[in-house]
């Protein structure tokens, strides 16, 4: 049976064991980091938390809605045996109608049909598997990666691990101009994030350096069970030019090569990041973003 819980009656203990052992598993859903990122989730659980969804639900005025929380790219449902696949359908289903308008990302591995006010959107995400030699990884770089790696590298750049708060900071200062809709306060959230990463060894924050020890480009990558996942980085306009990206992935490559990993790009829609991630020989990924219009006339043709 599929219960639906308000966040004081979720158990986050149990929760946080159903995530840790699911079959698609992903350090987006912990509660630790719903709590910061969506405080006040609710959930979907089936049974005794063999399988969960939690919902990061929000209000406007008189409307009730799920949103995709900002800095964590999937979530849906979450199974401890990929027989409780299945019940997916029944997740959906028991999403209460209290929820007039649903935006959210499903997991990889929630596939879901369209039909009646369900619709899809497939969203690319790209991944590298790393368990091969660094010298077989290189040889899949295509010609544009491989050519701005050699330019870089002439630039004598080298990469160390820095603290979050610097990378927030970096990111806040060189790029979040990009992205004006996340504000400062969640910025301030997703840093609680990577110190609450930090201290459960999931974290690895890297930033290239030039040879005046200038910072010159950020990644922070999460490690959980077989995944490192680049979730926030960019770099100067002086990065840029000296191809410091390059530096700082072929180091995280070079680093995790012949190791049970997958580097998780997170992925872009824009063609320009999406090459840039190509180009390290990653595949595509895809994963979908469910949206459910209930809202009344007119209010539904404006959404």
């Amino acid at each position: 049976m599929i219960r639906y819980l308000t966040h004081d009656e979720i158990d986050q203990t149990k929760w946080d064991q159903c995530i840790a052992q699911s079959v698609n598993s992903l350090v987006y859903a912990y509660s630790w980091y719903l709590n910061e990122m969506a405080p006040g989730w609710f959930a979907l659980v089936l049974d005794d938390y063999d399988a969960v969804m939690p919902l990061t639900h929000n209000r406007k005025l008189f409307i009730r809605y799920l949103y995709q929380p900002f800095f964590t790219q999937q979530l849906g449902v979450f199974f401890k045996r990929i027989e409780s696949a299945v019940h997916l359908t029944e997740f959906i289903k028991a999403i209460p109608s209290q929820y007039r308008f649903i935006d959210i990302n499903l997991n990889e591995q929630n596939e879901l049909a369209e039909g009646g006010d369900i619709q899809l959107r497939k969203r690319k995400n790209l991944l590298l598997n790393l368990n091969h030699t660094y010298h077989h990884l290189h040889k899949h770089f295509d010609e544009h990666c491989k050519r701005n790696l050699k330019k870089a590298h002439k630039l004598v750049q080298h990469v160390k691990g820095i603290d979050p708060a610097l990378a927030v900071a970096f990111y806040q200062k060189y790029k979040a101009m990009n992205t004006s809709e996340v504000y400062a306060e969640d910025y301030e959230k997703f840093l609680n994030v990577l110190l609450a990463a930090q201290q459960r060894t999931l974290l690895k924050c890297l930033g290239v350096f030039d040879t005046h020890n200038n910072l010159q480009a950020v990644g922070v990558f999460l490690i959980h069970q077989s995944r490192i996942i680049y979730i926030l980085g960019g770099a100067t306009d002086t990065g840029r030019e000296k191809r410091s990206m390059y530096c700082l992935f072929d180091s995280l490559i070079q680093e995790y090569a012949e190791k049970a990993f997958v580097l998780d790009f997170e992925g872009s829609e824009i063609p320009g990041i999406a090459r840039f991630f190509k180009g390290f020989g990653a595949y595509k990924q895809p994963y979908f973003k469910l949206h459910i219009n209930r809202l009344p006339l007119p209010l539904r043709w404006l959404k």
